[in-house]
């Protein structure tokens, strides 16, 4: 279903999802219960963009039946809109400087991928080596485990602003990365990919790094999370929905259900 985006205008709806435990299953990474939601908007020339932590070198091993023109890899940090690629906020190797350069108390504390060998990577993450190899190609973020107190996270997110970076946090890993977010890069490609007359926008996620996201779309959709882990989506634009199940069965039930309500048939 790779549909281009251009296509789609006159179709007036675009999905943006996540995909660790929203589009796919938390333990499987499997899509299945995901499918006939997803053949029906294919067949509707609706465009799904995945808006995901993992990176554009994932997104391209995996090779998922999501648009793959434009894609929004690292938390927002890495934009592909068709052959380029827009990088918000620093680039790799400024954010895991600013890790080396933390005091002991906190550094500590942080255990990133660019520390995990890729044996670790997949221990943490469930990955296979080749998907491990692809994760630790990053271009503007970073995961970590997280080992210290709040007081010392905020300590730590206090001293990442005045680097101009941020955190946030994942369904498994905080990420620190640039002053951006999924917001800000699904606003890019609305503003940049849709010209004239804006879509019906949809998101779908599982994390409270999703919850700008599902706040700033027409419809925005919580996905239980494995861990309980509430996500909580402050001052919405549009409606919140929480779907009833999680991983893609949610997603499945919760997009039959907007497209019936947008009258959208194929």
């Amino acid at each position: 279903m790779e549909k281009s985006i251009t296509k789609t205008m006159t179709d007036g709806v675009v999905v943006f999802t996540d995909l660790d435990g929203t589009f796919l299953d938390h333990e499987s990474y499997g899509f299945e219960q995901a499918m006939p939601a997803l053949q029906r908007l294919g067949k509707a020339g609706v465009p799904v963009i995945p808006v995901t932590s993992k990176t554009l070198s994932e997104l391209s091993l995996l090779g998922l039946p999501l648009d793959r023109e434009h894609q929004v890899a690292e938390n927002g940090m890495a934009i592909r809109n068709g052959a380029d690629v827009k990088i918000q906020g620093a680039a790799y190797v400024e954010i895991t400087n600013t890790i080396g350069r933390l005091p002991q108390n906190l550094r500590g504390h942080i255990r990133g991928f660019y520390d995990m060998s890729i044996g670790e990577v997949v221990e943490h993450t469930g990955l296979t080596e080749e998907q491990a190899k692809a994760a630790k190609t990053r271009d503007a973020s970073e995961p970590f485990l997280w080992s210290g107190s709040d007081a010392e996270m905020e300590e730590l997110k206090s001293i990442a602003g005045k680097s101009k970076l941020s955190i946030t946090q994942g369904g498994r890993f905080y990420h620190l990365m640039g002053q951006g977010s999924k917001r800000t890069a699904i606003d890019w490609l609305l503003n940049h990919v849709f010209k004239g007359e804006p879509p019906v926008t949809i998101a779908l996620g599982d994390g409270p790094n999703d919850a700008e996201m599902l706040g700033f779309v027409d419809y925005g959709v919580i996905i239980p999370n494995a861990a309980g882990t509430p996500v909580k989506v402050n001052d919405p634009k549009g409606k919140i929905i929480t779907a009833p199940h999680a991983g893609p069965a949610g997603w499945n039930a919760a997009l039959h259900t907007i497209l019936d309500e947008l009258e959208v048939s194929v």
